[in-house]
């Protein structure tokens, strides 16, 4: 295990968060390897980065710590992550998983259980249960046994490179050559509509992108609709899909990565501010930000600074963590005890309102969904919340 300071490096990105957008790390900071297929966040906000040679690196804003085969990691040829509500670390490679609690590792492969030990991704549904998609089919596990779902049982095509799980706990797997496969847990669904599919992305509503050989295909449960070049695509191969805090669609492909508005296409590659411009995986924070993984390292797109104005100056303040699933945490640099509130649904409906007491909102009771944020003090601040 090798851990690397980065208290110098930090420091000066804090000086420069307000005039530049994009904050780069690449093995020269610390990271285990340039080639990144993997990222995910903890409930901490610690960094677990899956890299294509170098293992797994751990970033918590200040320090790096890579893991390798050497420290129990399976396989150095990392694929995809996913984190449990315990914090355990799951890890699918090219040989196989490794699950990791902070200190004690343990690895799974065929042997195991596993259908085949080429791991292209993993999901955890809302029973705790772990899917890994494999070049033979889909494996199952509820830390006990193990059930192989292929051709035989419905799915589309063995070969299963991405996964995502939708608002009903509804399973989807993007195969290389049969198209899109949901599972509910009983029946076995394909569409033909979306097929070579590199990655699935399910927002709140059910709503579902999926990242193909051929474009982008959205689908409402109804209709399906493309996106191409003839749309604002650099080019049609997309591999990576993360939304972010306002509902911004982010798509990386080989040219680099495009933020979708629901209406236009933004495209950012190396000529404005990203490290690499072959993009595999993205991620959004808890603060908004966007973490994307190329095969030259790791471009941090900052969001714009949210700000609150009080006797004439301008403050910054906060929404943490967003998506959340029960609270709002307020961070503000003033004393924002007493301001006035309200969230309002997509209708326009207020759903709940009052006085500030302390810097936390309790949202547990409200539905799945985006809403509109408003605080009123000298200045009235919004932000759009998802709630998940």
């Amino acid at each position: 295990m090798k851990t690397k300071l980065f208290t110098l490096a930090f420091l000066l990105s804090l000086t420069l968060i307000k005039a530049q957008t994009w904050i780069s790390y690449n093995e020269s900071n610390g990271l285990g390897h340039n080639n990144v297929q993997a990222i995910a966040i903890d409930a901490n906000g610690t960094k677990w980065i899956g890299t294509y040679g170098g293992g797994i690196s751990k970033f918590d804003g200040t320090n790096w710590t890579n893991y390798t085969v050497n420290d129990g990691l399976v396989c150095d040829f990392v694929r995809a992550i996913k984190i449990d509500v315990f914090g355990n670390i799951w890890i699918g490679t090219d040989g196989g998983v490794s699950k990791f609690d902070g200190s004690t590792w343990q690895n799974y492969t065929t042997i195991d259980g596993l259908s085949n030990n080429l791991v292209y991704a993993i999901e955890i549904d809302a029973n705790g249960v772990k899917w890994f998609a494999t070049n033979m089919g889909v494996s199952k596990f509820d830390d006990t046994y193990w059930t192989i779902y292929t051709t035989i049982n419905g799915l589309a095509n063995n070969i299963v490179t991405s996964m995502a799980i939708d608002n009903t706990n509804t399973l989807w797997f993007g195969t290389w050559g049969g198209g899109v496969s949901n599972f509910n847990g009983s029946n076995w669904t394909t569409y033909s509509e979306a097929n070579y599919v590199h990655a699935i992305k399910a927002e709140t509503d059910g709503t579902l992108w999926f990242g193909t050989a051929t474009g982008i295909k959205k689908f409402d449960g109804t209709t399906w609709s493309n996106y191409s070049t003839t749309n604002g695509l650099a080019l049609n191969n997309v591999y990576a899909i993360t939304i972010d805090a306002e509902n911004n669609k982010w798509f990386g492909n080989s040219a680099g990565v495009l933020k979708y508005d629901g209406n236009n296409f933004t495209t950012y590659n190396t000529n404005n501010g990203l490290i690499g411009d072959i993009v595999n995986t993205s991620v959004t924070d808890n603060n908004g930000n966007v973490w994307i993984g190329t095969m030259d390292g790791i471009s941090l797109y900052l969001a714009a600074p949210n700000t609150i104005k009080e006797n004439s100056k301008t403050y910054v303040i906060s929404l943490f963590p967003n998506p959340t699933q029960d609270k709002i945490n307020i961070d503000s640099s003033i004393n924002i005890t007493g301001a006035h509130f309200s969230i309002v649904d997509p209708t326009g409906k207020t759903v709940l309102e009052g006085i500030l007491k302390n810097n936390e909102i309790n949202i547990q009771h409200l539905e799945k969904g985006i809403y509109t944020f408003s605080l009123k003090a000298k200045d009235v601040y919004t932000k759009k919340i998802i709630k998940n």
